[in-house]
């Protein structure tokens, strides 16, 4: 069954065995022009047929045609012999040009040229400074070059973005992971503020009011728990210093700090801010705008930015920056991985040309109250 099973994988697409046999007979038509058109028959049958197998072995094909071609020319009565011959030559070395490189395509190539001037020197009319052997090689050598240079760019550029989507899904993952790890500090912030609010309370009360002291025991050891079961599922994510100590969470009154880091970083950045109160998730997604933004635009830019963030009725957040000479360039996953941060907050970010210069721009909303 297995060896049946090899067989028929073996054999050539449909397709290509009827292209095959196709060009066979048109080979074939004319062989009555042959000296012997039996033995050249027997030489063309084999050597049409190799054809089948033309796209994973190019070289056989053309090797089998072109020794037929020259035997069959050279034994051929005046004034010339076969003339359909031309078809499977012409597929032959269109297929070998397409499918070869290096060394094999250019021995290939110069081999199969020798053996077409040779056989069409070989017939009594035949001239060895003829123009033909050259016409009929050149053209579909070239255009099978042309054609294999095409398929290479194409899957190339098929490879480039295969690579820029995982690219894409490996910074969404990073950026996700670090509003995991965000969200754990800001969570465990807020709920270790209320038990220890709740513990302090709790020592205040009268010796008379039980009921309260047992709710307030209750919210502390609720937190604790919650605490514990927080940093078990986010713990390894949490980003830490080398004394491994919990980073501090940036918000938007850290933006000015890092204005003036890019500055010392060689980046010419204005800075326009309109300060307000906002929850802590919305001004951390809106300082890592900023960051990312000046970061391309440090890469990238021409080495000038304008930062604006303003808080007024929503987090308002616009980083311009001008083109450099090459142009906008990278992959953009960092932007994208800002993206999906914005919008889990309900907000839009954009990120485009707009003339000469490169804009950034974000809008969060705020929760009602809060401005």
């Amino acid at each position: 069954m297995g060896i049946r099973r090899s067989v028929w994988e073996r054999l050539p697409p449909p397709s290509e065995l009827a292209l095959a046999v196709l060009v066979t007979a048109v080979m074939a038509a004319s062989l009555n022009q042959a000296r012997c058109p039996l033995l050249s028959l027997l030489l063309v049958i084999p050597a049409g047929l190799s054809l089948a197998w033309r796209l994973p072995h190019p070289l056989v094909p053309l090797a089998a045609i072109s020794v037929t071609n020259l035997v069959v020319f050279g034994t051929a009565p005046p004034p010339y012999g076969p003339q359909t011959l031309i078809f499977g030559l012409l597929l032959a070395i269109y297929t070998a040009a397409a499918r070869t490189a290096g060394r094999r395509a250019l021995v290939a190539g110069l081999l199969s040229l020798v053996f077409l001037w040779a056989a069409q020197t070989a017939t009594q009319e035949g001239d060895a400074v003829d123009f033909f052997p050259f016409l009929v090689w050149g053209v579909p050598w070239l255009g099978g070059r042309l054609v294999r240079r095409q398929t290479l760019a194409a899957r190339e550029a098929g490879g480039r973005a295969a690579l820029l989507e995982v690219e894409v899904a490996e910074a969404s993952s990073r950026e996700r992971d670090r509003i995991a790890r965000e969200l754990h500090d800001i969570v465990g912030h807020s709920v270790s503020l209320m038990v220890v609010q709740a513990g302090a309370e709790r020592l205040a009360l009268a010796p008379e009011q039980q009921r309260t002291r047992v709710a307030l025991e209750t919210i502390e050891t609720t937190g604790r728990q919650a605490l514990v079961e927080l940093r078990a599922m986010l713990g390894v994510l949490r980003a830490t210093e080398g004394d491994g100590r919990l980073l501090p969470a940036p918000d938007l009154t850290a933006v000015p700090a890092l204005v003036e880091a890019m500055r010392a970083a060689g980046l010419e950045v204005s800075l326009s801010f309109i300060d307000g109160d906002v929850p802590p998730g919305v001004g951390l997604a809106g300082y890592r705008v900023v960051q990312e933004a000046m970061t391309n635009a440090l890469r990238y830019g021409d080495g000038r930015a304008h930062v604006s963030v303003q808080v007024l009725e929503e987090l308002a957040i616009e980083v311009r920056n001008g083109i450099g000479p090459g142009g906008p360039v990278g992959t953009g996953s960092g932007l994208l991985g800002m993206r999906d941060r914005v919008e889990l907050l309900g907000g839009q970010l954009s990120a485009g040309a707009s003339g000469s210069e490169w804009v950034v721009a974000a809008r969060v909303p705020l929760p009602q109250g809060v401005s």
